[in-house]
């Protein structure tokens, strides 16, 4: 019991309906976001909220709230999703009224002060099921301290503060929950991965790999070092280690297997060149463009200083790969290598 309350949740497999539904919900929330940053809302508070209310809309009926979770959807996981889709929906509705109220001075409405507490522990519930108990205890450990810490003694108590300026900080201001990080994710982030994904599914890492099997498939240890490229290659459109070795791991690791590497050292190989894609440019996850917020640096500048160092890290990774090849006298498989007619005709 306590394993599954620390443990993140289980991604359901949905019934095919019922995943349909899901695809069609997300494609529309992805034109939905597009649409906002280009033509519609510029109040980056209410884009924040929207945005991870949608997502929490999709998040509750996606995955469950254990390890352990069924597949069917429970009813109390269709009221989460309901509740965040209603939030959505009253600070849409209430948007001007938000952007213009004066924080820490007015006092909330009933509608505000529920909808708010509600939004606040969605997040709670959102990211225990996302991360685990971890990141989640830790937000909790603080957020009692802000209620509870005026009864401790001097010096670790503070003064007295209710719940409604806590509330006020972390819902209705930037300066919470929906500071620059979401603002960034919802604008930046969200664009760029999804380009990225489009790009995968069009056979863009496919390409990436054969185009790295051009370069270093016929030289000793030719399959590693072609995870190592294909990684870095793949890591520039996505950004996410995650995603890097779903798309080049299943392929890498089965052929670095058959060339002689142990099942660990091919695992290995290919978590510590999908790693590295979350620092190779453009989009490097979410930390360039929270960067770039953050320093009112332009974005390109922060690319081309994180360029160099991306490139040492697979450069240091590729020389590991060769020098246990030579080693282990590991010869390169011809037959794995695609021609470079092939190559470019398919991609």
């Amino acid at each position: 019991m306590i394993g599954s309350l620390v443990a993140t949740g289980r991604r359901r497999k949905l019934a095919a309906s019922s995943q349909k539904a899901l695809v069609a919900a997300a494609a529309l929330f992805a034109a939905w976001v597009i649409y906002a940053n280009l033509f519609t809302i510029s109040d980056p508070l209410i884009l924040g909220i929207l945005f991870v209310c949608g997502i929490y809309t999709i998040m509750f009926v996606a995955i469950g709230a254990t390890p352990n979770a069924r597949d069917e959807v429970p009813i109390y996981d269709w009221a989460l999703c309901l509740l965040s889709l209603v939030c959505g929906v009253f600070f849409f509705m209430n948007a001007g009224v938000i952007s213009d109220r004066i924080s820490l001075l007015e006092p909330f409405t009933a509608a505000q002060l529920f909808f708010g507490t509600a939004l606040l522990l969605l997040t709670l519930e959102a990211t225990r099921r996302t991360t685990g108990m971890g990141l989640t205890g830790v937000v909790v450990l603080f957020l009692l301290y802000n209620q509870f810490g005026s009864m401790l003694p001097p010096p670790f108590g503070h003064g007295i503060d209710d719940f409604s300026y806590l509330l006020d900080i972390l819902v209705f201001t930037t300066d919470g929950v929906f500071g620059v990080p979401i603002q960034v994710v919802a604008s930046y982030v969200f664009l760029f991965v999804m380009f990225g994904t489009f790009l995968s599914k069009a056979g863009g890492g496919e390409f990436f790999f054969n185009l790295a099997a051009l370069i270093t498939g016929r030289s000793r240890g030719g399959p590693a070092k072609i995870a190592v490229i294909s990684s870095g290659l793949y890591g520039t459109m996505s950004g996410s280690p995650t995603s890097d070795v779903v798309a080049t791991g299943s392929i890498t690791i089965p052929v670095m297997k058959r060339l002689g590497y142990s099942p660990r050292f091919a695992g290995a190989v290919e978590v510590a060149a999908s790693t590295g894609g979350s620092a190779m440019p453009p989009i490097m996850g979410s930390a360039a463009f929270i960067l770039a917020e953050y320093t009112a640096v332009p974005y390109q500048e922060v690319v081309l200083a994180a360029l160099l160092p991306a490139l040492l890290y697979y450069l240091g990774v590729f020389l590991q790969v060769h020098f246990r090849a030579v080693r282990d006298d590991l010869r390169p498989s011809e037959d794995e290598v695609p021609t470079l007619a092939s190559t470019f005709r398919v991609g």
